[in-house]
């Protein structure tokens, strides 16, 4: 990132000028989904009957994580017999799923997944990684595909974050060629300064405004201790997807509803902003069904 680009960026921060349209109108009530994420053990145990309960719990959407390394063929199959929609994935390319489930016994080694993610989901590597996604895509019915996760490593310094906006501003355009939409999910390190500069403030100013979305992560911003509607309200239009994700007052992840996240406020900001998909998830959850069920009882109200 240029110093000239950072000062224009910093003084437009300050003053609030920015606005790219009028405020979304409040959009219609949605299907409440989930990030398949949660349950992945069980998938692996059991791929349909996982699905099947998944459904009869009442939930509609689901994101994937790729095709879970499977023919997305036999995926989508499987989604339409148990009357669900996917529409989007985080993407996963290559060995990048096997490393997440249970199969691989890497994933128990988080520096063994780390190691493998930068090599894979790197901005010198977008072409491919998204014509992967893109193809998936294509035969799960998804509309978006989400870039999951950006390393601290990667946005250390100016050049560095603005390499990774240059390659999503390119993967948003071959995304757009397809018929897709690229959108990136936060965590919570994006949002801490580096020299008074916030990472997740440059990757909106410096991608473009039609071609690349974001997905904001209740729980990660919680614990980043910024405010989701803010962001929704000063960049309207950015935001088409969210993970419903609570947080105890200590900072961890718990079920939705047994936490500090104001999900009545945030939900009403959410639909303002023009949020089209909602989904539910816990990360690395002892007892995923559980949770995933006294998630949608209490979010069921909103939907």
């Amino acid at each position: 990132m240029h110093r000239r680009n950072f000062i224009k960026w910093s003084v437009a921060l300050a003053l609030g000028t920015r606005g790219w349209g009028a405020t979304v109108l409040t959009s219609a009530h949605r299907p409440l989904g989930i990030q398949l994420y949660t349950v992945m053990a069980q998938l692996e145990q059991d791929f349909e009957g996982t699905l099947r309960a998944v459904a009869e719990l009442g939930y509609r959407e689901v994101e994937t994580i790729g095709a879970f390394g499977r023919d997305p063929r036999f995926v989508r199959d499987l989604l339409d017999k148990y009357g669900l929609k996917s529409p989007s994935q985080h993407m996963a390319p290559g060995d990048l799923y096997g490393i997440f489930s249970r199969r691989d016994p890497r994933n128990k080694d988080p520096e063994a997944l780390k190691k493998r993610c930068l090599e894979l989901l790197t901005p010198d590597r977008v072409d491919s990684v998204l014509e992967g996604a893109v193809s998936i895509a294509k035969a799960l019915g998804q509309k978006n595909v989400i870039w999951a996760i950006i390393w601290p490593e990667q946005f250390a310094t100016p050049a560095l974050l603005d390499k990774f906006c240059q390659a999503l501003n390119k993967g948003g355009e071959l995304c757009a060629r397809e018929g897709v939409v690229l959108g990136f999910h936060n965590h919570n390190s994006e949002f801490i300064p580096i020299n008074g500069i916030v990472p997740y403030d440059v990757l909106l100013e410096n991608t473009d405004h039609g071609t690349v979305k974001f997905e904001m992560d209740f729980y990660w911003a919680t614990k980043a201790k910024v405010e989701p509607r803010r962001y929704f309200s000063k960049y309207p239009g950015r935001y088409t997807q969210c993970h419903l994700k609570d947080s105890t007052p200590e900072g961890e992840i718990t079920t939705v509803g047994k936490g500090v996240v104001d999900f009545d406020g945030l939900l009403q900001a959410a639909r303002q902003a023009g949020i089209e998909h909602y989904y539910v998830e816990f990360d690395r959850s002892t007892d995923p069904m559980t949770v995933i069920r006294e998630s949608y009882k209490y979010l069921e109200k909103f939907f």
